[in-house]
């Protein structure tokens, strides 16, 4: 019985120094899942020691594993377009002035600088000119010379005398009525010889006239001025064209003799 129980303790020792041998921890084995990092620090570390995780190993797999963080685009300010201004329109052109009806104009000229007309003294040469300043022919038309008021006389009438227009064609004087204007229109029916038998848009036509005042007393005629006039008349109706007179001239009359 001593001998069974001392075999009994020797195997026991064996079993426990057996024990002792093979005390050495098993391999670890990572759980499922885990990073390979993780898992060779595991089986690399001794059983007895402190894990030592690698720099390497602490990462996380989603530090690791995140992409740099991407700024967003600057999203510039859209620019904003200045309101369009529309240019000015430009100005349509201005329509051309309408001829006045009748567009014929006359002109009284005083020819030499006469100092004026004196009764029973020489006669002063004058012209008129017309022009045709419309678009239309006209024809048959009379330049009509008239004498217009003078204050010279005390009915204002101009003072009597004559007149006379130079044939163009001969340079002879031919008498012609001595129109004087009244308080009416009368005088625009007075018929001269000659006149413009046409004259075309653009067209001037000239007459040369002379007048001289008959004698007379001081008493009759005294320092005044008068108006040489012309008014251009539409044949055979006598039809005033434009305005009457169409020109006009003033002209100085000198005092008549003192009585004999």
């Amino acid at each position: 019985m001593k001998i069974a129980a001392t075999s009994s303790a020797i195997a026991a020792a064996i079993a426990a120094i057996a024990l002792t041998g093979c005390s050495s921890s098993p391999p670890s084995v990572a759980a499922p899942g885990a990073p390979a990092s993780t898992a060779v620090a595991l089986a690399t570390s001794p059983a007895s020691g402190p894990v030592t995780t690698p720099t390497a190993a602490t990462q996380t797999p989603a530090a690791a594993s995140s992409p740099a963080a991407t700024a967003a685009p600057a999203t510039a300010a859209p620019a904003t377009a200045a309101p369009a201004t529309a240019a000015p329109a430009a100005p349509a052109p201005a329509a051309p002035a309408a001829q006045p009806q009748g567009g014929l104009t006359a002109k009284v000229t005083i020819i030499g600088g006469a100092p004026g007309l004196l009764p029973g003294g020489p006669a002063v040469r004058f012209r008129v000119t017309v022009t045709n300043g419309s678009s239309q022919t006209y024809s048959n038309v009379l330049p009509l010379v008239s004498l217009g008021h003078c204050s010279c006389t005390a009915s204002t009438l101009f003072p009597a005398g004559s007149l006379e227009e130079r044939e163009s064609t001969t340079n002879v004087w031919l008498p012609i009525p001595y129109d004087v204007e009244g308080f009416g229109t009368d005088y625009l029916k007075v018929t001269e010889p000659g006149g413009i038998q046409m004259i075309s848009p653009g067209g001037v036509a000239s007459f040369e006239y002379r007048v001289a005042l008959s004698p007379a007393t001081s008493a009759q005629v005294t320092r005044g001025t008068g108006a040489l006039d012309v008014t251009l008349i539409a044949l055979p109706g006598h039809r005033p064209i434009g305005q009457s007179p169409a020109a006009t001239a003033p002209i100085g009359v000198q005092s008549g003799q003192p009585p004999a």
